[in-house]
Parts: C-alpha cells; structure tokens; sequence
C-alpha cells in the first residue's frame, strides 16, 4: 500500500471513530440529561409493581388534594439565566417553610403529596419549584444536581427575602432532589436554612449514572463514556463537577436522610456513604422494605417522627 493509500485509510478511520464518539455522546446526551416533556411522568401516573401497589389509592388521593390546593405561582431567575417556576403556599404567621425539590423527570406534586399533608396539618409555608428543564421551568439539560444546586440557592434567597429573617427555612428533596440538596449543603446559603432532609438521594452523578446502566444491564464501557462526553459536549457540564459526598463534606448544617432498604433505583449504601462522608451532624432514618421514593408511605409514623424531630431540634 502507498503512503497516499495509508493516509487515506487512516484518514477514513479516524473520521469513522470521530463519528461514532459524537453519535455515541449525543445519544448519551438524549437518553439521560435532555430534558422532554414527551419523558416527564405524569402526575398521577404512580409507577407499578408490588413496591407502589399498597400505596397507590393513598398517594393518588394526596396528589388530588395537592392539586386542589390554592397557590401562588412564583417565578425567580437562575444564575444562568433560566426563568425558574415554583408554587408557593402560605401556611399561618411564624411558620417554618419547607423548600421542596422533586426528583429527576417527576414532579413536585406526585413526589411531595405525602409530606405536602403534613405541611398543611402543621401549617408551614411550603414552596415547590419545578426543577430546571421540569414542568414550567425552563432549561433544556437535566444535570443530576449540578446546575440545580445552585437553582437551590436562588430559591433560598428569595424564600429568606420574602419571609424574612424571622422564619426558619428547611430544605428538603427526593431522589435527584435529595441530591440537589445535598450539593447546595456547602454554598452559601440564607443563614435562615436550618437544615437538610434528603430523601433516598445519591452520591455522586456519575455514581448513580453507573448503577442505573448496571440495573438496565447495559456495559459501563462504552455507555457510561458516551454519557459523560454527551454532557459536556451538549449539556456543558461534568457529571464528576459537584458530588454531594463532596458537598456534605464541607456543610455546617445539620442534615436528615431517609432512605428505603429496598430501594432498587438509588441503593440504600448510598445513603451509608454520605453519613459516613457528613462533617456536620447527620441522622440517617433506613426504612425496612420501602422501594425508591416511598418511605413515606411504608412507614409513616418513623418518617414523620424523624422529620419533626429533627427540625424540632434545628428550629432556632
């Protein structure tokens, strides 16, 4: 073969694997980190199987009272300029407000209906944002917690502006929620945030990016670098920028997790991890035959007694 003929052939390779990384990366791209609407879960659309059947007339009944319930739509900008949509309901004078962040392609509604009642019966201030690229808000890139953290702490300034310094704020998430909590831990949040709860939350992005490709039995390689390329490529971020063991690292404020035993999306060892990594004061409640995001509902009396007790104790 000619030099000419080998520069060509190399030439013709190298333009067939550069093809296939950026195929590869926009696919990976498209399947984990655009947001779609077409993709969001419906609200009362509750998932099947035996972890949810027990509780499904419960959390549909919660959801329609949730949606019955007068609000106010309130929009803040992001720090990259997104215009961020929440609803905010006003509880009685002197109240804590509980700042809620839904998990990833959910919504507020269906994965805060159960501790929405609670609010309610307490009589907090509850606000509950669509988290970027989700329901109103704007945003194309789903990004695992690490663009949303900091939506989490334009949402607690303007929770602390408009409530004042007098009402004690308290953040709590589910699933990519609890992550995106977790990785506002250490920013510098309203000194009126008196705490964390994080409910059945991860790790790191690329921890939980990996074990959802293992639960879907496809190959880490090439699948998890297509994914990680396709995020930078075409959602400008790292999966590996913020992790909220890392974050947890460096809070001060004291946090509560929750997390179900029998959690098949986010393994409950994940949870172990972060309580292990928390330089702050951390209880950690495990929920015995709860799957992913119903720890509520398997065990109410636990969670309600961990949750009033914490912020009992945080309150001031």
């Amino acid at each position: 073969m000619t030099v000419k003929k080998t520069l060509k052939a190399a030439a013709a390779v190298t333009g067939a694997a550069a093809l296939t990384t950026a195929a590869g990366a926009w696919c990976g791209y498209r399947v984990a980190f655009r947001g779609d609407p077409r993709r969001q879960s419906p609200i009362r659309e509750i998932p099947g199987g035996k972890d949810y059947d027990d509780y499904r007339d419960r959390m549909l009944k919660n959801i329609d009272t949730l949606l019955e319930t007068p609000y106010e739509r309130v929009t803040i900008r992001s720090h990259d300029g997104l215009k961020l949509v929440g609803k905010f309901y006003e509880g009685r004078p002197g109240a804590p407000l509980i700042l809620f962040f839904h998990g990833y392609r959910s919504t507020a509604e269906r994965d805060g209906s159960g501790g929405f009642q609670l609010c309610r019966e307490k009589g907090w201030h509850i606000l509950m944002p669509d988290q970027r690229a989700h329901g109103e808000s704007e945003g194309k890139t789903i990004t695992f917690g690490v663009r949303e953290r900091q939506d989490c702490l334009a949402w607690a300034r303007y929770a602390a502006y408009r409530c004042g310094s007098e009402t004690p704020i308290f953040l709590w998430g589910i699933s990519m929620g609890a992550a995106t909590v977790l990785m506002a831990a250490d920013l510098p949040l309203p000194e009126t945030v008196r705490g964390i709860v994080a409910d059945c939350g991860y790790d790191t992005p690329a921890g939980i990016l990996k074990e959802t490709l293992r639960r879907w039995h496809w190959p880490l390689f090439p699948m998890y670098p297509f994914a990680a390329l396709g995020a930078r490529w075409f959602g400008g971020f790292r999966v590996d920028e913020a992790s909220a063991l890392d974050c947890v690292q460096r809070t001060k404020l004291p946090i509560l997790l929750i997390h179900g035993e029998a959690d098949r999306v986010v393994p409950c060892d994940m949870a172990r991890a972060l309580q292990e990594a928390c330089a702050s004061r951390v209880e950690l409640l495990t929920v015995p035959g709860a799957g992913h995001g119903i720890s509520w509902y398997v065990d109410m009396p636990a969670y309600q007694e961990a949750l009033l007790r914490f912020m009992e104790e945080h309150m001031a």
